[in-house]
């Protein structure tokens, strides 16, 4: 029986039952210092599905699971367009969350969720599990160091395929309200590496479409960037990729280094050329989460490394882990891209700081 010997430890609620809550699960499994006591699902199929085998209680409503059990952490990982809601709900009662992406549909509603986690002292913090591929690590650690010089360009290619019947088996997915748009939900762990790397976005010229999916949202995006620094950079994403995911790539270019990321989940160096730093030895990683038999990919399973930190926050000695505010620099980037698209027009995004 799971659960059984972690008394004493952070009790945690998993607010949504879907594939993703698998790999939370399972994350959360091997800390001795995290605790799942309750789940919770609209759906009683998969709620009792997770539930099998755990001293946990379960609930159909998550305002049930939050009065009755008062959880430390709160997981969210429900329907995008569903976030908001249940994380204000959460923090209202001044309990510390969790939010797999996007954090929220809107920049505002990121910027709300901020202001109630501030005003009860809760910990908002934000599931960017791709920052902990060695691979990003690498090359993170690159430019925080000045080996690649000043930074002048960026380009970001995503080409993931997503089949029709992967939005026909939820009727959530592809929808405006609730899923948000394509590269809000399946591209914007990738923008977040861009802009993590980059620093943040002055001005974008975002194009967006559908092509091949019978849904509401966008299945194509390009986007042209000026970064802050003045770097310039370019966005390709696609979930088109026939019949397969074909890469998702990050090349940087600086005065003194150019250095290429792909794989199809930014997990591999395929070019690595920096004055005076030889090409780094990355330890093994998670590979890509592999779904319908391998017909498409997602990202790397990093998840118990978001927790570690969420762990080390708990202790006192956490630092450096991804909160709300770091998650809405993406989201805002995001929403900038679909806003130019909307209105033909170049947006530039209001200075942030970090």
């Amino acid at each position: 029986m799971k659960n059984a010997m972690k008394q004493g430890a952070i009790r945690v609620g998993l607010i949504g039952c879907g594939r993703i809550a698998r790999v939370h699960t399972a994350a959360i499994d091997q800390l001795d210092e995290l605790n799942l006591i309750a789940f919770c699902d609209t759906h009683k199929g998969r709620l009792e599905a997770l539930l099998a085998g755990r001293r946990a209680a379960g609930y159909t409503c998550h305002q049930d699971l939050i009065e009755k059990e008062s959880p430390d952490l709160v997981v969210i990982a429900t329907p995008n367009g569903t976030h908001y809601s249940i994380a204000k709900d959460c923090l209202e009662r001044g309990l510390h969350i969790l939010l797999e992406k996007p954090i929220t549909i809107t920049d505002q509603q990121a910027l709300d969720l901020m202001s109630a986690a501030r005003k009860k002292g809760c910990h908002f913090f934000a599931v960017k599990q791709v920052r902990y591929n060695p691979s990003v690590r690498a090359l993170k650690h690159a430019v925080d160091t000045g080996c690649l010089g000043r930074l002048v360009s960026a380009a970001l290619v995503v080409r993931w395929t997503r089949p029709q019947a992967y939005f026909d088996q939820s009727d959530w997915r592809g929808t405006r309200k609730l899923d948000g748009g394509s590269l809000l939900n399946q591209g914007i762990h990738y923008v977040d590496i861009m802009q993590w790397l980059m620093g943040d976005v002055h001005t974008i010229i975002g194009h967006v479409d559908r092509f091949a999916h019978r849904i509401e949202i966008e299945d194509a995006a390009a986007g042209l960037i000026r970064f802050a620094n003045q770097a310039l950079g370019t966005l390709e994403f696609s979930i088109n990729t026939w019949p397969q995911n074909l890469e998702c790539s990050l090349a940087v270019f600086g005065e003194t280094g150019s250095v290429k990321l792909s794989g199809s989940a930014m997990n591999e160096i395929e070019t690595w050329i920096v004055k005076d730093m030889p090409r780094p030895v990355l330890p093994e990683g998670f590979a890509p989460y592999i779904y319908e038999g391998g017909l498409y990919q997602g990202s790397c399973p990093n998840h118990l490394f978001v927790y570690k930190d969420i762990v080390r926050v708990f202790s006192g000695s956490g630092e450096g882990y991804v909160d709300g505010a770091e998650a809405l620099r993406s989201l805002r980037i995001v929403n900038a891209l679909y806003e130019s698209a909307r209105t033909g027009r170049a947006v530039t995004l209001k200075k942030e700081s970090r």
